[in-house]
């Protein structure tokens, strides 16, 4: 009786509420537990977000953020700080070991890249035009597996890095059967000069052993309703 009060008074105001079930809550929360994660590498972090985000939905488990520019690190090392399974890499991810000039946005540095800004960012996102340079330290996914995931299998990627996903995931090819998924963001239009797009990017992924289990809108223009970015969420589907 209470339940269709409840829900008769949610309907006054166009609302309806039903029973919470399992293949109504969230693809990727749901995916993770269901593969099993028990490590999640956070390359391109910004200022912690994503970490937040992995906490918010109950993953208690190891995280090892990465960022390269330097004040948005700080302020990703500050927000990890009382989280003692929650650690800070100072460092982008590419194919080799090195030091490498970056492209700092402005606004909120969420558009910085190893890749130069084309016009497609430049003209429809003008808030996140290239401020600064920044020598930046480089590492591989297969070092960072080494050094904070020698054991286990289950590890998930969240690669948020601007055009820069492929070099990411051809620096980790030694290691990458111990990722079991990954959310990756990828560009249906050249926003950044020589990334690889998501038509392109689909056959690689595939190759590597990842299947395609979800997808969730990104950026694109309020006005005309064109995409340009998407987040697509991969796992293992002969590991679940």
């Amino acid at each position: 009786m209470l339940a269709h009060i409840v829900r008769r008074a949610f309907r006054s105001v166009g609302l309806e509420i039903g029973r919470y079930t399992a293949s109504t809550g969230n693809v990727l929360e749901r995916m993770m537990r269901r593969y099993g994660v028990d490590m999640v590498f956070d390359i391109g972090a910004s200022t912690g977000q994503s970490g937040e985000y992995f906490r918010s939905i109950g993953f208690s488990q190891n995280i090892v953020s990465f960022e390269p520019v330097r004040h948005l690190f700080l302020q990703l090392q500050a927000r990890a700080a009382s989280d003692p399974r929650w650690l800070a890499e100072n460092a982008a991810l590419g194919r080799t070991m090195a030091s490498a000039e970056m492209n700092v946005s402005g606004g909120h540095g969420g558009a910085s890249s190893l890749l130069e800004m084309t016009d497609n960012v430049r003209l429809n996102a003008p808030d996140q035009r290239v401020i600064a340079k920044e020598r930046v330290s480089v590492t591989t996914l297969d070092a960072m597996l080494a050094k904070h995931y020698p054991a286990g299998d289950r590890c998930f990627l969240k690669i948020d890095v601007q055009g820069y996903e492929k070099p990411v995931l051809e620096g980790g090819l030694g290691g990458i059967q111990r990722v079991v998924g990954m959310k990756m963001e990828t560009s249906l239009v050249e926003n950044y000069k020589g990334e690889t797009l998501l038509v392109d990017m689909l056959p690689f992924v595939y190759g590597l052993g990842f299947r395609l289990v979800g997808l969730e809108n990104g950026w694109g223009s309020e006005r005309t309703g064109e995409l340009y970015q998407v987040d697509c969420i991969f796992f293992r589907a002969d590991r679940i």
